[in-house]
């Protein structure tokens, strides 16, 4: 039997009891079941973190490190899907949950990083965040501001603008507070690889 392990972390008990029940509803079946561990709880294989902003997968999976001291080794412990359900419709919310969960099926590549791990499994069909809206999100993330940003990456502002605006597409926020939200959380995890996965 298959068993998924999800963690929804967060103070709102109705934002947990609701990612629950949708998870239970699209995932168990006779041959899955879904396993809730509390939030602070860790686990080294496949689960899912819900938050409000984000969903972390851990990437021991993918990765096959099966323990911590590997881990701390690796450059990225989780893939990180933006997961803005605030502004969401009920069936928008089932719709992502079903793209996150499917990642459980995903085949595993030899040489595993984020662009090797969207190839191999065929969703080029959504836009990824380059190398240039990553580094300006995740300095966002650490609360520097544009004129500083655009001076470290010897770009103009409105290029630093720009590549703003397009990260905040590609991830679906439609406001500066939820982009700035997802941006501090993955810039406080990410090690300084690319683990942002727009779905």
């Amino acid at each position: 039997m298959e068993v998924l392990i999800i963690k929804v972390v967060g103070d709102d008990a109705y934002f947990k009891l609701g990612i629950v029940s949708l998870v239970i509803e699209q995932w168990n079946d006779d041959t899955k079941r879904v396993h809730v561990v509390p939030g602070d709880a860790t686990t080294f294989h496949l689960s899912f973190d819900f938050h409000e902003e984000v969903v972390g997968i851990h990437a021991a999976y993918f990765t096959g490190m099966s323990y911590l001291s590997d881990f701390k080794k690796s450059r990225w412990e989780y893939i990180y899907i933006p997961f803005n359900c605030r502004r969401n419709t009920l069936s928008q919310i089932e719709v992502k949950i079903a793209k996150i969960l499917a990642i459980s099926n995903w085949k595993i590549p030899k040489v595993l990083d984020l662009a090797n791990l969207i190839a191999y499994n065929d969703i080029k069909r959504y836009q990824q965040l380059s190398p240039a809206e990553f580094m300006i999100m995740t300095l966002i993330g650490q609360g520097v501001d544009c004129h500083l940003i655009s001076k470290k990456m010897n770009r103009s502002i409105k290029t630093v603008r720009t590549h703003y605006r397009s990260a905040s597409r590609k991830l679906g926020f439609d406001n500066q507070a939820d982009f700035f939200r997802f941006a501090k959380y993955v810039s406080k995890n990410s090690h300084g690889a690319i683990n942002t996965l727009c779905l």
